[in-house]
């Protein structure tokens, strides 16, 4: 799966990251594996993403910041409301709606946000 690149390079790295436990989540359920326990690091990985970028939306007083945290607020709650779910289910959700909202997201609101922070320097 690719992204785009951001002119942040942290942010791309969380986002890489991200990416290799969606392809390893998607390979899982396309062998119809027990994804449970790969569910809940990916979940808890995307967590850790949006705390990151949230923290420095706060420390650097990002003008976008709460419309970008209800973004990652909305799709962490879709996340934990996929818990025991089917697989196929699984699949259809991630590849008809997450894939593209976080293609969305990167190319949007996110491009902004890298921006804002190459721009103040942020660490």
């Amino acid at each position: 799966m690719q992204i785009k690149m951001l002119n942040y390079e942290p942010m791309n790295e969380v986002h890489l990251n991200e990416v290799k436990l969606l392809e390893k989540l998607l390979k899982e359920l396309d062998e119809n594996k027990d994804v449970t326990n790969t569910l809940e690091e990916f979940i808890k990985d995307v967590k850790e993403h949006f705390a990151f970028e949230e923290g420095l939306m706060k420390k650097y007083d990002f003008f976008a910041y709460f419309p970008h945290k209800m973004e990652h607020d909305k799709i962490i709650n879709e996340l934990y409301n996929l818990r025991g779910k089917e697989n196929e289910y699984l699949k259809k959700y991630f590849k008809e709606h997450f894939i593209p909202w976080l293609d969305n997201h990167i190319l949007t609101i996110d491009t902004v946000t890298a921006g804002f922070f190459n721009m103040v320097g942020a660490k």
